[in-house]
Formats: structure tokens, C-alpha cells, sequence
């Protein structure tokens, strides 16, 4: 999960200032004095005060190092690594949706197609990359050895793109009430507004910009 980001206190803002200080830029229009000490590909590290702080890459427009030669305009200047193009959702990841439809064994028989919303939110790095209630699409594959459904979901909408994706049977029912519940047997439905629980077995991308 995203490190919070740390918070400056005058009195570490008016050190900063003191002396040549490198400027860190952030996408919120903060502009922070300190000394760049680094990073990696997601985190970059930036001292002020003595004290040395992690800041997502994603948070950061640039870095600048007016007292290197150069100056900030100059060759010396450096921006921050770019921003990944798109985050992984790692298989394994439990994915919790809700019915939209009603399905019942005296109408739906396996092959038919499902609807639901996805009933929370996939980050990465402490960003959400899919939001909680967005559509996902599934199928009934057939009925389990107890006699209730085998259901698999086969995509996921993103903003306005259509993501294939590949789950095994739902993991756990909970009743239209988000309250838990027993599998439902043949001789039942399942209610437009049931949760439901898959699990991922492949990964996929999803695109930030």
C-alpha cells in the first residue's frame, strides 16, 4: 500500500530554504526543498530535516537541483521517472461483486450470461485502478456436486474498455443483505443483489494513461 505522505512543518520548510536545497515537485501542486537521495521505479527518497521520506513516483511531476551546475533549466535537471503506463492486478487477487440478475434453475440452465458490479475497489501502489461498482460480466458453467451454481466471471468494464478476465467458481454467497450465506442449492435462486466472491487465476494490466 502508498506510504502516506509526510506532512512539513514550518520549522523543516524554513531549514530546507537555508541552503541549496533540490526541489521536488508533486502533482498537487505542492513544491517541496530538500535533498533528493535517490530511488527506484516506484519510490523515490527525498531528505528534509535529517529525516528521509518515500514518495510514490506517481505523486511526482519532477526533481531539480538548483545548487548542481547547471541550475534547475540547465542539463542537470532531472525529471522524475515516468509514471508506469498501466498496473498489474496479480492472480489470486479475491474479487467481490454483486448480482445484478436473478438467477433461478427453473430459467437458466449453464452457458447463460450474468451481470453484476464489482462491490469494491482494485489498487495498486495505493492508487484505485478500477472503482468499486463497476460492471462484470460472467457465466453459469454448470451446477456443483451439491446441486448449487458453478458461476465464473468472464470480464470486467473499465471506464470504456471491456477487460477479459479469468476466475474459478465463486469462493463464498452472501445473501442480498451482504450478510453470509450457505451455497444455494438447485431447488433455490439467486437473488439480483447476492454477493458473490471469485479468485483470479490469471493476472492482467490495466492502462493509467
Amino acid at each position: 500500500m502508498r506510504r502516506p505522505l509526510f506532512a512539513l512543518t514550518a520549522l523543516s520548510l524554513a531549514c530546507a530554504l537555508a541552503v541549496a536545497a533540490d526541489t521536488l515537485e508533486l502533482r498537487d501542486g505542492r513544491v517541496i526543498e530538500g535533498k533528493y537521495k535517490g530511488g527506484t521505479a516506484e519510490m523515490l527518497h527525498f531528505e528534509i530535516d535529517g529525516v528521509l521520506h518515500g514518495v510514490p513516483v506517481t505523486d511526482v511531476v519532477s526533481v531539480d537541483f538548483p545548487g548542481r551546475p547547471g541550475g534547475p533549466t540547465g542539463p542537470a535537471a532531472q525529471q522524475a521517472p515516468a509514471a508506469p503506463a498501466a498496473a498489474r492486478v496479480a492472480a489470486g487477487t479475491r474479487l467481490r461483486i454483486r448480482l445484478s440478475d436473478t438467477l433461478d434453475p427453473r430459467t437458466n440452465t449453464p452457458g447463460d450470461s450474468f451481470d453484476g458490479a464489482l462491490e469494491m475497489e482494485l489498487q495498486a501502489n495505493g492508487t484505485t485502478i478500477v472503482a468499486s461498482g463497476s460492471p462484470v460480466f460472467g457465466k453459469i458453467t454448470g451446477f456443483t456436486s451439491s446441486g448449487g451454481f458453478s458461476l465464473e466471471l468472464s470480464g470486467l468494464q473499465i471506464g470504456e474498455t471491456a477487460q477479459p478476465i479469468v476466475t474459478g467458481s465463486q469462493q463464498s454467497v452472501g445473501g442480498p443483505g451482504g450478510g453470509p450465506a450457505a451455497p444455494a442449492p438447485a431447488a433455490d435462486r439467486l437473488a439480483a443483489g447476492t454477493l458473490l466472491e471469485f479468485r483470479l487465476l490469471q493476472p492482467f494490466d490495466v492502462r493509467l494513461r
